[in-house]
């Protein structure tokens, strides 16, 4: 203990030379660092929000979906559409829904920023849930059916602890993507206005747009410290929680794992017992009282099913005229614009289109050669888990344009021209967004496998080729399709980023279909051109689920459904 203390002080020592250093060096930057602190409890007053947004709608939406074959006939399409609209197809929706209707007020910026964040996190979660529920062992719920639990019931018993893994690891990836959509929301500009609400997010734009490199990288520190703390007390916990809902095929598992021992490292530090204690006691008639609400809740399901029934048509009938009129308003506007001769712009989208296309495939196929490995490591060492997890989740916590120097000065080091630096970018961004849905989903999957899987298949001896063959490929192609699915979604998102990049006064620009919906946005004003390039990326989305993703994960949950 007094060791450890001893090195604490020589490491607060070394931050507080560092900082006084850099206060030195850099003044400005320093008088702008002062105000961070306050920054990043805005940003993360937002992520919160958000969050808690994307969590009741993904739990909503994915349970619908995988519960009712019906409803996702439907729901499937609509949210892979969700998915492939890019972040600035829903600036309209935020001018409209918000900005216009609260007249410019703070309120009204704050809920728009609050939304484009949440399009950042709710499709991936939504997506997780499905998988987690689609992929449930038949024997499972035939044994729920046979001892008649149904409604609430059901799902405090089977439905929610089998979305749990799932959803924890999705939850702590799309809150990384969140981060990395928080500086594309907190400033943003469409249609010649220009919308600032002040955050961590707001700061790393203005100042990579000014070329301020100090100023970036404290911004980046401070996201890193906020990262590793909320990874430390929040998301590292609800992994390991999460691990007492891992379906095991015996019940002769392995028992879940205490804290992790990085943890243990730190018990010198003060654990506030007292505070803990009295938090504790408030908390516990919450959590009573959530007890005797939810067996009321069973009760009444149980005894009242018509009514039960009766809300749950109400639901979908209101979904399905929601859905009716928002669909037959768009193609109506459709209709009109495609009818009216198109603007010269219009015929170079097809051919935008397949050069991000290309763009995306070969960033998909490095995030595969790489991601695979990394995961089945990861997921199958526990120790190693403890320390690169967290550094992982930082890495994906960082947003592209906190990264700018880093990539930018990597592609002039490796490139000659201009057009090839600013290619050189567009892959990087486009890899660094894709990379971590397909690495923490494997992980996922690789971490679900239940023990005695794993002591057959040492007891048979399983190694190298046939090890990967029989046990761990069938077990992460769930969680890779999954992961696949969201990581194209994201890897379109990304592309305006990836493709339209100002910094330090110059432009960084390649041919595709994201540069084009930038410039109609940023430069010519242009929302004919901006619609017709979102209509043309939900096309391709929607093309390659339905043709591609689809057929291959209704395949794998045939093929490979963990039974017990």
């Amino acid at each position: 203990m007094a060791a450890a203390r001893k090195r604490l002080r020589w490491v607060a020592l070394v931050f507080i030379v560092a900082g006084v250093a850099f206060a030195i060096l850099y003044p400005e930057s320093a008088a702008r660092a002062a105000a961070l602190p306050l920054l990043a409890v805005f940003s993360l007053a937002r992520m919160v929000a958000a969050y808690l947004l994307a969590l009741v709608f993904a739990i909503a939406y994915g349970t619908t979906m995988a519960l009712s074959k019906r409803a996702a006939v439907v729901m499937l399409p609509l949210l892979d559409i969700l998915q492939s609209v890019p972040i600035l197809g829903f600036f309209p929706a935020a001018l409209v829904f918000f900005v216009a209707t609260f007249q410019g007020h703070p309120a009204g910026l704050e809920l728009a920023v609050v939304f484009l964040i949440f399009t950042s996190m709710a499709w991936n979660m939504a997506f997780g849930v499905y998988e987690s529920l689609t992929t449930i062992p038949q024997d499972l719920q035939d044994s729920s059916r046979v001892f008649a639990v149904r409604d609430w019931l059901r799902f405090r018993r089977l439905v929610f602890p089998a979305m749990v893994p799932k959803l924890v690891y999705n939850s702590m990836l799309s809150w990384s993507n969140g981060w990395f959509f928080l500086v594309a929301s907190e400033i943003f500009t469409a249609f010649g206005a220009t919308y600032v609400r002040p955050g961590l997010g707001a700061f790393i734009a203005d100042r990579g747009n000014a070329g301020d490199l100090p100023g970036i990288m404290v911004g980046i520190a401070v996201l890193a410290g906020v990262v590793v703390t909320l990874d430390a007390l929040i998301w590292r916990p609800l992994s390991v929680w999460s691990e007492r809902f891992r379906i095991e095929t015996t019940g002769t598992g392995q028992p879940v794992p205490r804290v992790p021992g990085v943890y243990e490292r730190l018990a010198w530090l003060p654990r506030f017992t007292r505070l803990r204690a009295g938090l504790g006691a408030g908390v516990r008639p919450i959590v009573e009282s959530y007890g005797h609400l939810a067996v009321r809740l069973d009760r009444v399901t149980s005894a009242h099913r018509g009514i039960m029934r009766a809300i749950r048509w109400l639901d979908l009938v209101m979904f399905i005229a929601i859905f009716a009129v928002v669909v037959t308003t768009g193609l109506a506007g459709l209709t009109r614009m495609l009818l009216r001769p198109l603007p010269p712009t219009a015929y170079e989208i097809p051919e935008a289109t397949l050069r991000s296309l290309f763009r995306l495939a070969l960033a998909y196929g490095v995030s595969l050669a790489w991601t695979i490995p990394a995961a089945v490591y990861i997921g199958r060492n526990p120790r190693s888990s403890r320390f690169l997890t967290p550094a992982i989740e930082v890495f994906a916590s960082i947003p592209a344009t906190a990264l700018l120097p880093l990539i930018l000065g990597l592609a002039i080091a490796l490139t000659p021209s201009l057009g090839a630096r600013a290619e050189l970018a567009a892959f990087l961004i486009a890899l660094f967004a894709m990379q971590w849905y397909i690495l923490f989903n494997v992980i996922a999957g690789v971490r679900s496998i239940p023990a005695d899987l794993e002591e057959a298949a040492r007891a048979f001896g399983l190694r190298g080729l046939a090890y990967w063959k029989r046990l761990i490929l069938p077990a992460i192609v769930p969680s890779l399709l999954t992961g696949s699915i969201t990581a194209w979604g994201a890897g379109w998102n990304a592309l305006i980023v990836s493709e339209y990049i100002q910094f330090g006064g110059l432009l960084y620009t390649v041919p595709g279909i994201g540069a084009m919906m930038d410039i109609a946005t940023f430069e010519t004003r242009d929302s004919e051109i901006l619609l017709l390039s979102i209509l043309s990326m939900v096309l391709v989305v929607l093309a390659m689920n339905k043709l591609l993703w689809r057929p291959l994960f209704r395949r794998a949950i045939a093929r490979y459904r963990l039974e017990v």
